[in-house]
């Protein structure tokens, strides 16, 4: 399985990955990011995805804010290719990126989802702010912020 960056040939199907993974949320009776995004995000974003062929297995995301910070919006894996060091990989691939760009990146989290708060410590995340009602009222977020050079894996 190949890590590269996503291109546009890759956006439907990481755009049909994304509504399968999002099925296993917690709120998945929201609505996942859709084709037109996913589109735009290969162009304008910094986008990984681990694939062989025309098969995407996983994708990690992160988008410029108008603060200056990287926001890491998505990372997921598809359930058959999970336990194969994909999302670490991709996680790599992604924030050493996100270190020769010389800024800070941010990700929200459920903070229930203890697994992924501590994948994400593991990752140099280590700022926490706990925002109550995020999106919803019944939808609180940890927002997790790893600082520009102070990420070590």
């Amino acid at each position: 399985m190949e890590i590269r960056r996503a291109t546009r040939k890759d956006f439907l199907a990481i755009a049909a990955l994304d509504r399968e993974a999002w099925a296993g949320n917690r709120h998945s009776e929201f609505i996942p990011d859709g084709e037109h995004v996913w589109r735009i995000w290969v162009d304008h974003a910094v986008v990984w995805c681990a694939a062989e062929g025309d098969t995407v297995a996983g994708v990690v995301l992160a988008f410029p804010s108008t603060s200056g910070a990287y926001c890491l919006h998505k990372a997921f894996v598809h359930r058959a290719y999970r336990g194969q060091g994909l999302g670490s990989r991709l996680f790599e691939a992604l924030l050493a990126e996100i270190d020769r760009l010389d800024t800070d990146v941010f990700l929200t989290v459920d903070p229930v989802n203890e697994a992924a708060i501590a994948l994400y410590e593991r990752w140099g995340f280590r700022e926490r702010q706990f925002e109550a009602g995020f999106y919803r009222a019944n939808e609180d977020r940890l927002v997790l912020t790893r600082r520009a050079g102070r990420g070590e894996p």
